[in-house]
Parts: structure tokens; C-alpha cells; sequence
């Protein structure tokens, strides 16, 4: 199971890394994607990553913040279907629309925060 956390960290790392390198290619990529499915994405991958923190965290290191990141990623992922695609989506245009360097320091709090995962894990 902390394979699967590693994973997923490894995951978060190239996607930031992609968002660092070129924003505007991963603007694309996040525009072309149907809203319907990213929606149903963005909750799914967040029950999942919840639960999954929730259940392995004794395994990892920092185990009480894992389980405290489970519960936020749980508690996102009840959020944004209370959210509604449409709002999602509006809330997605609004990133998209910032500037190249506000894409990249998200993408790269996604690529620490995903770091930080294949660190707990290993």
C-alpha cells in the first residue's frame, strides 16, 4: 500500500514538474479536458486519496498528518460535489486565467506536496 502512496507522489511530482516547464501546454491539457469527467475525477481521485491516507497512515511516517490530509482530502472531495460542476468549472477557468507564474508555484506546491508523499512512504 505504500507503493500505491508513492505512486501517487511520483504522479503529483511529474505533473508539477510539467506545470513548471510549460504552463501553457498544461493549460491546454486541463482545458481539453471534458468538464463532466474532470468533475467526477476530481471527487473520485479525492475519496480515494482520502481513504486510502486514512487506512495506510500507521504504515508511513508522520502518521497522524496523513491521517489529518486523508480527512482534508475526504472532506474536498464532499466539498466540491456540494460545489457543483458548474461552479467547479468556473473556479477552473479562474486558474487557468492567471498569470504563467501563478501556474507554476502551484505546480510547484504540487510537486512538493507530492515529494512529501513518496517521502512518508518510502
Amino acid at each position: 500500500m505504500n507503493l500505491i502512496v508513492a505512486g501517487i507522489g511520483v504522479l503529483a511530482v511529474l505533473l508539477g514538474i510539467a506545470g513548471l516547464l510549460a504552463p501553457a501546454r498544461f493549460r491546454t491539457a486541463l482545458q481539453a479536458w471534458p468538464s463532466r469527467p474532470r468533475f467526477i475525477a476530481a471527487i473520485v481521485l479525492r475519496m480515494l486519496i482520502g481513504a486510502l491516507l486514512i487506512i495506510v497512515a500507521d504504515s508511513l511516517r508522520f502518521p497522524h498528518v496523513m491521517k489529518i490530509i486523508g480527512v482534508i482530502s475526504l472532506v474536498a472531495a464532499v466539498g466540491i460535489l456540494i460545489m457543483g460542476r458548474v461552479r467547479l468549472d468556473k473556479l477552473v477557468d479562474w486558474w487557468l486565467g492567471r498569470s504563467d507564474s501563478m501556474v507554476r508555484l502551484s505546480a510547484l506546491f504540487a510537486a512538493a506536496f507530492g515529494a512529501f508523499f513518496v517521502y512518508v512512504s518510502i
